[in-house]
Protein backbone atom coordinates (compact mmCIF):
# COMPACT_ATOMS: atom_id res chain seq x y z
CA UNK A 1 0.00 0.00 0.00
CA UNK A 2 1.53 3.39 -0.96
CA UNK A 3 2.52 5.91 1.69
CA UNK A 4 0.42 9.04 1.68
CA UNK A 5 1.36 12.36 3.20
CA UNK A 6 -0.83 14.13 5.69
CA UNK A 7 -4.39 14.81 4.60
CA UNK A 8 -6.34 17.99 5.25
CA UNK A 9 -8.66 17.53 8.17
CA UNK A 10 -10.07 21.03 8.74
CA UNK A 11 -9.58 24.56 7.50
CA UNK A 12 -10.27 27.65 9.58
CA UNK A 13 -10.33 31.13 8.10
CA UNK A 14 -10.81 34.49 9.74
CA UNK A 15 -10.80 37.95 8.22
CA UNK A 16 -10.58 41.24 10.05
CA UNK A 17 -10.65 44.87 9.01
CA UNK A 18 -7.36 46.29 10.33
CA UNK A 19 -8.86 49.75 11.01
CA UNK A 20 -11.76 48.26 12.97
CA UNK A 21 -9.33 46.26 15.10
CA UNK A 22 -7.21 49.37 15.65
CA UNK A 23 -10.33 51.20 16.91
CA UNK A 24 -11.09 48.30 19.24
CA UNK A 25 -7.54 48.40 20.58
CA UNK A 26 -7.73 52.19 21.04
CA UNK A 27 -10.92 51.73 23.04
CA UNK A 28 -9.90 48.75 25.20
CA UNK A 29 -6.11 48.65 24.91
CA UNK A 30 -3.87 46.04 23.33
CA UNK A 31 -3.38 44.38 26.70
CA UNK A 32 -7.11 43.68 27.03
CA UNK A 33 -6.97 41.71 23.77
CA UNK A 34 -3.55 40.29 24.65
CA UNK A 35 -1.98 41.70 21.51
CA UNK A 36 1.43 43.32 21.24
CA UNK A 37 1.52 47.10 21.13
CA UNK A 38 2.21 48.55 17.70
CA UNK A 39 1.77 47.02 14.26
CA UNK A 40 0.80 43.53 13.34
CA UNK A 41 -2.13 43.24 15.71
CA UNK A 42 -4.58 42.34 12.95
CA UNK A 43 -2.31 39.54 11.71
CA UNK A 44 -1.97 38.06 15.19
CA UNK A 45 -5.69 38.38 15.95
CA UNK A 46 -6.72 36.76 12.67
CA UNK A 47 -4.23 33.88 13.04
CA UNK A 48 -5.41 33.06 16.56
CA UNK A 49 -9.05 33.09 15.48
CA UNK A 50 -8.35 30.98 12.36
CA UNK A 51 -6.53 28.39 14.48
CA UNK A 52 -9.51 28.10 16.84
CA UNK A 53 -11.80 27.61 13.85
CA UNK A 54 -9.55 24.92 12.39
CA UNK A 55 -9.75 23.07 15.69
CA UNK A 56 -13.57 23.31 15.40
CA UNK A 57 -13.62 24.19 19.07
CA UNK A 58 -17.00 24.36 20.78
CA UNK A 59 -18.06 27.83 22.00
CA UNK A 60 -16.78 27.32 25.56
CA UNK A 61 -13.29 26.61 24.15
CA UNK A 62 -13.41 28.99 21.16
CA UNK A 63 -14.07 31.86 23.53
CA UNK A 64 -10.74 31.18 25.26
CA UNK A 65 -8.69 33.00 22.60
CA UNK A 66 -6.40 34.19 25.39
CA UNK A 67 -5.20 30.58 25.64
CA UNK A 68 -3.71 30.90 22.14
CA UNK A 69 -0.37 32.64 21.79
CA UNK A 70 1.51 33.33 18.59
CA UNK A 71 5.27 33.57 18.41
CA UNK A 72 7.18 34.90 15.43
CA UNK A 73 7.33 38.01 13.33
CA UNK A 74 4.38 39.48 11.48
CA UNK A 75 5.71 38.07 8.21
CA UNK A 76 6.08 34.55 9.66
CA UNK A 77 7.03 31.89 10.28
CA UNK A 78 4.60 31.47 13.14
CA UNK A 79 4.49 29.18 16.14
CA UNK A 80 1.18 28.61 17.88
CA UNK A 81 1.18 27.91 21.59
CA UNK A 82 -2.01 26.50 23.09
CA UNK A 83 -2.49 26.76 26.84
CA UNK A 84 -5.10 25.77 29.38
CA UNK A 85 -8.46 24.58 28.10
CA UNK A 86 -7.50 25.15 24.45
CA UNK A 87 -4.40 22.94 24.91
CA UNK A 88 -6.48 20.19 26.48
CA UNK A 89 -9.03 20.37 23.65
CA UNK A 90 -6.31 20.46 20.95
CA UNK A 91 -4.82 17.25 22.37
CA UNK A 92 -8.10 15.47 21.64
CA UNK A 93 -8.41 16.58 18.00
CA UNK A 94 -4.92 17.42 16.75
CA UNK A 95 -3.32 14.49 14.94
CA UNK A 96 -0.93 16.43 12.72
CA UNK A 97 0.03 20.05 12.26
CA UNK A 98 -1.64 23.37 11.67
CA UNK A 99 -0.22 25.32 8.74
CA UNK A 100 -0.81 29.06 8.83
CA UNK A 101 -0.98 31.64 6.06
CA UNK A 102 -1.98 35.29 5.86
CA UNK A 103 -3.21 37.45 3.00
CA UNK A 104 -3.54 41.20 3.21
CA UNK A 105 -5.03 43.85 0.99
CA UNK A 106 -7.27 46.91 1.03
CA UNK A 107 -7.03 47.25 4.82
CA UNK A 108 -8.15 43.67 5.44
CA UNK A 109 -6.21 40.77 6.91
CA UNK A 110 -7.36 37.20 6.28
CA UNK A 111 -5.71 34.26 8.01
CA UNK A 112 -6.04 30.60 7.10
CA UNK A 113 -5.23 27.69 9.37
CA UNK A 114 -5.12 24.26 7.76
CA UNK A 115 -5.13 21.34 10.17
CA UNK A 116 -3.66 18.19 8.70
CA UNK A 117 -4.10 14.64 9.87
CA UNK A 118 -0.79 12.87 10.37
CA UNK A 119 -0.36 9.14 10.18
CA UNK A 120 1.00 8.77 13.71
CA UNK A 121 -0.77 8.44 17.05
CA UNK A 122 -2.11 11.37 19.01
CA UNK A 123 0.45 13.58 20.66
CA UNK A 124 1.15 13.07 24.36
CA UNK A 125 -0.81 15.26 26.72
CA UNK A 126 0.85 18.49 27.87
CA UNK A 127 -0.41 21.61 29.61
CA UNK A 128 1.00 23.54 26.65
CA UNK A 129 0.77 22.26 23.11
CA UNK A 130 3.12 23.84 20.58
CA UNK A 131 2.28 23.73 16.90
CA UNK A 132 4.85 25.05 14.47
CA UNK A 133 4.40 26.33 10.92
Amino acid sequence: MPEHGPSVLRIGSYGVDADALDRLIARHGAKALELPAGGGSAVRWALRQAALRALAAPPRVAGRWRDVDLLGTDGGPYTLIFRGEVARFAETVLRGDISLSVTTGAGRVTAHAVMTRGSGPARPSHEETEVCR
